[in-house]
């Protein structure tokens, strides 16, 4: 009986993690939010070129996060899986933690200001399960790009957000 008593709290605790895992994939959706996957996501920007003014990378419970802001306009993105992380001007190869990697590209966009001040961080390491480092790889002629170092190819979603100005990368874990 003792062993009856003592599985029971175990199977409670698995179907209260699959009701919980259920409810975070019905509140993504219910968010509107797209769904993770390794394929290139790409959007167009309006408005005229957007000024990127902040970054930040953050760890969540089941995936990490990459944010840039911006103001003035809606950037467009290019996000994608590549062998290699290519400063732009340069064509050197950015070293990153991690063995995969995503380039995130946005157009028409600027991370300076008209005057040239840089507006947003070099590199960022929150060293999360899957994203540990982020580095600038460009500002140049209009695009900003950055290269986000990964553990691990898994899935992941881009989307925008607004007030302010958003492009949000989440990688799965």
């Amino acid at each position: 009986m003792k062993a009856l008593i003592t599985r029971r709290p175990a199977l409670g605790g698995c179907a209260i993690l699959a009701a919980l895992a259920s409810s975070l994939c019905v509140a993504a959706v219910a968010l509107g939010l797209p769904a993770f996957t390794t394929a290139p996501k790409t959007a167009t920007g309006s408005g005229g070129q957007a000024e990127l003014f902040g970054a930040a990378a953050g760890c969540h419970a089941t995936f990490d996060r990459f944010v840039v802001r911006g103001r003035l306009a809606t950037p467009g993105y290019d996000v994608r899986y590549v062998s290699k992380i290519v400063a732009d001007g340069s064509g050197q190869t950015i070293s990153l933690l991690g063995t995969k990697r995503i380039r995130v590209v946005i157009r028409p966009a600027r991370g300076h200001t008209s005057g040239g001040t840089n507006l947003l961080p070099s590199t960022l390491t929150p060293k999360c399960s899957n994203l540990r480092q982020v580095k600038k790889a460009g500002d140049f002629e209009g695009v900003v790009s950055y290269g986000l170092g990964l553990s691990r190819k898994t899935g992941f979603r881009v989307f925008r957000l607004s007030g302010p100005t958003r492009v949000v990368i989440d990688v799965a874990h």
